[in-house]
């Protein structure tokens, strides 16, 4: 007579890690929508060639600005995914730290880019969780 183990019914998820990935899928999204938004700008400032006006050169170095935080909240949306040099954080205090800066730099960089505020769905409304 075999006694094999009783097979399992499903399988167990955490909902938390759900909830982790869901996140930062979330902030991935929005981040590419704003960085394909500010390379938008620079194209049509270059096409209507007011890139090379004194306001249209301000306006290139406000979008070169905000294109440097966006790489830097990529940066450290890589660190919290494990997908850069570093492994990923564990500690829920340095998680919900590494997502209030990214929040932090995308607001920056949507002021100074002129996105406007309040408009759309913002990643730095999203409830911590």
């Amino acid at each position: 007579m075999s006694t094999t183990p009783p097979q399992p019914f499903g399988t167990v998820v955490s909902l938390r890690g759900v909830r982790l990935e869901r996140r930062l899928e979330l902030y991935r999204a929005r981040l590419a929508d704003r960085i394909q938004s500010n390379r938008a700008a620079v194209e049509a400032l270059y096409g209507e060639g007011t890139l090379f006006s004194p306001q249209g050169a301000r306006a290139g170095r406000s979008l070169l600005r905000a294109y440097q935080l966006l790489q830097r909240a990529r940066a450290r949306l890589e660190e919290l995914s494990g997908d850069g040099a570093l492994p990923a954080p564990r500690l829920p205090e340095r998680v919900e730290a590494l997502y209030r800066e990214v929040d932090q730099l995308l607001a920056r960089a949507d002021a100074i880019s002129g996105r406007p505020l309040g408009t759309g769905a913002s990643v730095s409304r999203l409830p911590a969780r």
